[in-house]
């Protein structure tokens, strides 16, 4: 099971690493690259391995239910630039993007490679391997714009 448009946006990145932020960052973002980077690849490898905390189950079936189908439906994502995956480590704002881009491609190896059910997501539930793949490429898409424009 492989994520062609994951495993594009990693190659993207190793080839426009050298490129200003500013030309691959979301305006507004409230991280640098190498963070941004890190958060991504946090969100892809926690939904093999689970997140560290999910929301109530209540707001899971009900509000977070309703945005997964509005961003599949959509195939695009807005939210919140700057939020943190709760009980996730501190994203280090030192950290070199190379660095940053290898432990995504690592992240999205071990996300292709898994054949089990995912960890539920916090805020979405339950997802498909599918879906999960077409909800990272699209948080990766609103987070950095100017990898998915190439």
């Amino acid at each position: 099971m492989s994520s062609p448009d994951l495993e594009q946006f990693v190659e993207r990145l190793h080839q426009d690493v050298a490129r200003p932020e500013h030309d691959l960052l979301a305006p507004g973002s409230t991280w640098n690259l190498s963070q941004t980077v890190q958060h991504c690849a946090q969100t892809v490898r926690y939904s093999v391995i689970g997140y560290p905390v999910l929301k109530p189950a209540l707001y899971r079936a009900t509000v977070g239910r309703m945005a997964k189908q509005v961003f599949l439906r959509r195939g695009a994502m807005k939210h919140p630039l700057g939020a943190e995956i709760d009980g996730a480590p501190p994203l280090d704002p030192g950290l070199a993007v190379s660095d940053a881009a290898a432990d995504l491609a690592d992240a999205v190896a071990v996300f292709n490679g898994h054949t089990a059910d995912h960890a539920t997501h916090p805020a979405y539930g339950r997802c498909t391997h599918d879906e999960f793949a077409q909800l990272h490429a699209m948080h990766l898409s609103d987070h950095l714009p100017g990898l998915a424009r190439n």
